[in-house]
């Protein structure tokens, strides 16, 4: 397809948790539906929101936030700092850095963490 024929990206919508609360509390008098289509969103965008009300309102950060905070993979290891000096000492000493070198590192300074994690796990994985 040539260039100059495709139509232009559409830029993606973000709202403010000001906007979504306030998007809620018109939701509360018109419906999920009415207010998806006045603001130009997907339903299912506004249907989130709806369920999310709660969280939206008991929310103490900043109204201009985009988000309410708490995205990205929750930490399962209490001292990753210490893992990664210790991997970081390992490579600058020249050494093979191994998975059974870091986990016997992790089973020195949190033998009961290391423990519980690994009957979580089945043999072999």
């Amino acid at each position: 397809m040539d260039e100059s024929s495709r139509p232009p990206k559409k830029k993606q919508r973000s709202f403010t948790v000001r906007e979504k609360r306030g998007a809620v509390r018109r939701m509360r008098e018109i419906g999920v539906e009415e207010v998806a289509h006045e603001l130009r969103c997907a339903r299912g965008t506004a249907n989130g929101w709806w369920q999310q009300a709660e969280t939206l309102f008991s929310f103490t950060g900043h109204a201009t936030s985009k988000t309410m905070k708490g995205q990205g993979r929750k930490v399962l290891f209490p001292h990753v700092p210490a893992v990664v000096t210790y991997m970081k000492d390992v490579r600058r000493d020249e050494k093979a850095l191994t998975t059974r070198g870091i986990m016997e590192f992790m089973l020195q300074i949190e033998p009961a963490w290391v423990a519980s994690y690994m009957q979580t796990r089945g043999a072999g994985s």
